[in-house]
């Protein structure tokens, strides 16, 4: 089976392999690596080390994985967080420094400094697939959310599940997945899974929802359409009916990429902000909005006093 085509690329970033039968090439690049032109990123392999720095940690996972492929194949499975990188999956905490693998029919997990292999608790959910480029293998999307659920925290979890909810996993396949597996961390993985939800359009949507949650805050209806004649529809993250408040992730990256400002200055993006926001105060039911970045996230305090500002209920 080819490159799925809604999976990230891989990452343009050459790694060299320092091979113990190629004596004299293998002592070139450890030269390179103590002059910092390379940097180790596993036992004989080496990267670019100006290319590995400009990667994002989800980046840098994915071709930690592809590099050692000639070590996975043919026995294992890219799994876990391992398959989330490849997959294109979103990971809100720590990206793991060793590769994560499933050895089909085994039971047994096994550790070493490159790999972590785990046990095949459920030997049915067997689905994979093949990539024809490099014969990599790894566990599909249902797969993989029973490996998530079962091993994250609810919120670095549900972040996951938002994802590949979207990208087509069955929920009720998972569930299934889940009640095969043992007892220890199900209870959180029904959680997990019974919060999650396709429409969250990106991880700051899908925090803000465990977030409101965590403090007992209302439930909100996400990507709520909002309609008059004549101008263009507004579509919000959350919208709280009841408060009639918009709750709605100001990343700072809309202003400072160009990608992202369809040939417009930041503040020109800046003004045309503005004019959204003015034109969502002016609906009837709208009575407040709340903006929210990153820091508010992580910061309890600060997520809060919004909430309690915008008059949204928190029972905890």
């Amino acid at each position: 089976m080819a490159d799925h085509p809604r999976f990230p690329a891989v990452p343009d970033c050459k790694v060299l392999v320092a091979h113990e039968s190629r004596p004299d090439e293998a002592a070139a690049i450890r030269v390179r690596a103590r002059a910092g032109e390379l940097v180790r990123i596993a036992h004989g392999r080496y990267a670019e080390t100006e290319r590995w720095k400009g990667l994002r940690p989800e980046q840098r996972h994915h071709v930690l994985v592809r590099s050692l492929v000639d070590r996975i194949r043919p026995r294992f499975v890219v799994s876990h967080l391992s398959a989330a990188a490849v997959i294109g999956v979103p990971h809100v905490g720590r990206w793991p420094e060793r590769v994560h693998l499933t050895r089909p029919g085994r039971d047994a997990r096994t550790t070493n400094a490159t790999f972590v292999v785990h046990a095949d608790f459920d030997p049915s959910m067997a689905g994979t697939w093949r990539f024809r480029a490099d014969d990599l293998t790894l566990t599909d999307f249902d797969r993989t959310a029973v490996d998530l659920a079962m091993t994250l925290p609810m919120t670095e979890a549900v972040v996951a599940l938002d994802r590949l909810l979207a990208l087509g996993t069955d929920r009720d396949a998972v569930l299934d997945g889940v009640a095969r597996r043992g007892r220890k961390g199900r209870r959180r993985a029904l959680r997990s899974i019974g919060f999650a939800d396709a429409a969250a359009d990106s991880v700051g949507e899908s925090l803000v929802r465990v977030r409101l949650d965590e403090y007992g805050a209302p439930t909100p209806v996400l990507q709520r359409r909002f309609t008059t004649s004549g101008e263009p529809d507004i579509v919000v993250d959350f919208w709280l009916p009841d408060q009639g408040v918009v709750i709605e992730f100001d990343g700072e990256v809309k202003y400072r990429d160009p990608g992202l400002r369809g040939g417009r200055s930041a503040e020109d993006v800046v003004i045309a902000e503005k004019y959204r926001e003015d034109r969502l105060r002016s609906f009837p039911d709208v009575r407040g909005v709340i903006r929210y970045g990153w820091k508010d996230v992580w910061d309890e305090s600060a997520f809060r006093a919004k909430l309690r500002n915008a008059r949204v209920p928190m029972s905890r």
